[in-house]
């Protein structure tokens, strides 16, 4: 687990040194040239919902801005030494060719939240579809930016590539089948500093200090180099422009004179603070996220503060007109909270971490995978649901996973069945579907009716240490900022008093209750080690072909980085590097997940 950390340079250097060892070296100005090409087949069309639906053989992902034509791009991504800054693009396209089509290329679509069972609304934006000019204006884009593979640091460099353009006026499509690209990116003279003192950064509330002690023991045992600091410590002594941001500037410390990989933030959201980004989702733009912490360098290796435009907003996106500020996005580092409000919630999470790493290897239970899905948008054309988690359930059977299909064309996705399944213990729970604060839910095939799973329901879980790892591929069902005022919107007053009690919550309304993952890692009797889910609205994208964008993507892609030995928080960020990669920077689905557990988790236990 010991890390290399190298500032900027053309060269990793293999050097071996102990804990607390610190080594200096020069490096040379280098250049690091890529050159790759692009091919495609003719494009093949579908009539849909009286437009026309554009497709192409070859592995693509689509533009995604809300009302312009939907058309599919290719994309390339290389990894090259940390710190390369792009140079040059050299780029030559090959075989031009036009086809006229006889309706308007489908828009695409407004973002259809999971937690709604409206269809998804195809709106045109008319100062696209009016022009005789061709969409999109450019060819391709390409994209650097920094973050963490494998345990080191690298610069991601990908090319998005539109091999086709859309003339609206003219009804034509121009498509190029070949293109041939050079990039050049140079590193330039820098100090390299190797550094490798600890692994695991453990931040929170003094008041937690003794009850993770076990925790940063046990770490320690097993070879994962762990320090603790105080959330006070760092909000009284270091620099930033409110608490967030001294959090993250010490993060950034800890990584470049620790060598640190992973942070493990412990405490809700008003004992150990959360960035509120300046995300516009409808009417809201406070997107609660721990992405901020683990984006801790910017394209050029820099401190990324978020807020390029220094208007103390941070993250500042809408649909619309995309990324305002300059924000790297790619994880630099493996972050994951335990919410907790008080010292028995620390105990709980504390003790399945250890007994879980401890016991679960070689466990028969381990390789059993549930799956729990259903027809999220009813009479969309697919079950979008079962399509997402028949493809996970296709990965995770070359490595012996049973994949226990708890869906609603089956007749098994219910309350009841999905307790029984969990029972008998699970390594991996997928869900898609849609999602609240409080449950999730989703329909059978073409029926506009909701079977749902709700909080209460997990009284009814007794899985011991039998524990999963959980994505919800949903909505709202990590929104860390819930309240008991807003529980009162879910139940009668009696029951509200009643959990606020069973819970140890305070009966105030500004009280933080526990969403429905909090619930989940907070349940003595079992319940699950970690889950991923969104902070806030989550939207998907997911037609016959798969899923290209959002929630389902994600869910997908955070099971495709399963290997045998791997850590949870190789998972979760190779998701989101994924997601940048691929889609780009769609920052709403990219800040809201967020992982509830230790991102230093073994899966499978030692």
């Amino acid at each position: 687990m010991k890390k290399i950390y190298v500032m900027i340079g053309i060269l990793l250097l293999l050097l071996p040194i102990g804990a607390m060892s610190q080594t200096l070296s020069e490096t040379r100005a280098s250049e690091e040239v890529i050159e790759t090409s692009f091919e495609i087949s003719t494009p093949f069309f579908e009539e849909f919902h009286d437009f026309t639906s554009i497709h192409l053989i070859e592995d693509s992902s689509y533009i995604i801005r809300p009302g312009s034509p939907s058309l599919p791009m290719l994309s390339k991504t290389f990894i090259v030494p940390f710190g390369s800054i792009l140079k040059s693009v050299e780029y030559n396209a090959r075989n031009p060719s036009e086809i006229t089509v006889q309706t308007c290329v489908v828009p695409v679509p407004e973002p259809t939240p999971t937690s709604q069972n409206q269809e998804p609304q195809y709106l045109i934006d008319m100062a696209i579809y009016s022009q005789s000019t061709p969409f999109p204006e450019q060819d391709y884009k390409v994209t650097v930016g920094t973050g963490i593979q494998d345990g080191q640091q690298v610069t991601f460099a990908t090319i998005h590539w539109y091999p086709l353009h859309y003339i609206p006026k003219e009804q034509k499509i121009i498509y190029t089948s070949k293109a041939e690209f050079k990039l050049i990116l140079s590193s330039p003279v820098e100090k390299t500093q190797t550094v490798d003192t600890y692994d695991l950064l453990v931040i929170a509330p003094n008041e937690y200090q003794t009850a993770l002690q076990p925790l940063i023991s046990h770490k320690n045992d097993h070879d994962v180099q762990t320090v603790f600091t105080t959330v006070e410590t760092i909000i009284d002594q270091t620099r930033g422009r409110d608490d967030a941001e001294k959090m993250k500037y010490y993060i950034y410390d800890a990584a470049e004179n620790w060598g640190i990989d992973y942070v493990l933030l412990v405490g809700n959201v008003d004992k150990t603070p959360m960035r509120r980004s300046a995300i516009r989702i409808y009417h809201d733009d406070d997107l609660l996220t721990d992405l901020y912490y683990a984006d801790i360098y910017d394209e050029y290796g820099d401190f990324s503060s978020w807020d390029s435009n220094n208007n103390d907003r941070f993250s500042e996106y809408n649909w619309d007109d995309g990324l305002i500020d300059e924000v790297d996005a790619y994880p630099d580092l493996y972050v994951g909270r335990l919410p907790c409000n008080d010292t028995k919630e620390v105990d709980i999470m504390v003790d399945k971490i250890i007994t879980y790493e401890a016991q679960t290897s070689g466990s028969s239970w381990y390789h059993r995978l549930l799956l729990l899905a259903g027809d999220t948008f009813p009479n969309h054309g697919v079950i979008e649901g079962e399509l997402v988690t028949g493809m996970i359930a296709e990965h995770m059977q070359q490595y012996g996973f049973e994949p226990i299909k708890l869906w609603t064309s089956l007749g098994t996705f219910k309350p009841l069945n999905i307790n029984k399944e969990i029972n008998q213990g699970a390594g991996f729970i997928s869900y898609s579907g849609h999602g609240y604060e409080q449950g999730f839910g989703t329909s059978p095939p073409n029926v506009e009716q909701r079977i749902e799973y709700f909080s209460p329901y997990l009284y009814g879980i007794f899985n011991r240490d039998m524990l999963p790892v959980i994505f919800f591929d949903a909505c709202s069902t990590t929104k860390l900022d819930f309240t008991v005022e807003d529980l009162h919107e879910w139940y009668p007053k009696a029951l509200v008093r009643l959990f606020t009690i069973a819970s140890g919550v305070p009966y105030d309304m500004d009280a933080l209750y526990p969403c429905f993952t909090w619930e989940i890692l907070k349940k003595a009797t079992g319940g699950g080690i970690a889950a991923v889910g969104a902070t806030r609205v989550a939207f998907t994208g997911v037609d016959q072909n798969g899923a290209h964008w959002g929630a389902g993507f994600l869910n997908t892609h955070f099971f495709q980085a399963y290997e045998p030995g791997k850590n949870l928080g190789e998972l979760m960020n190779q998701a989101q590097i994924d997601y940048i990669n691929s889609v780009g920077k769609e920052c709403i689905s990219l800040e809201e997940f967020m992982l509830v557990g230790d991102p230093s988790l073994k899966l499978g236990g030692y």
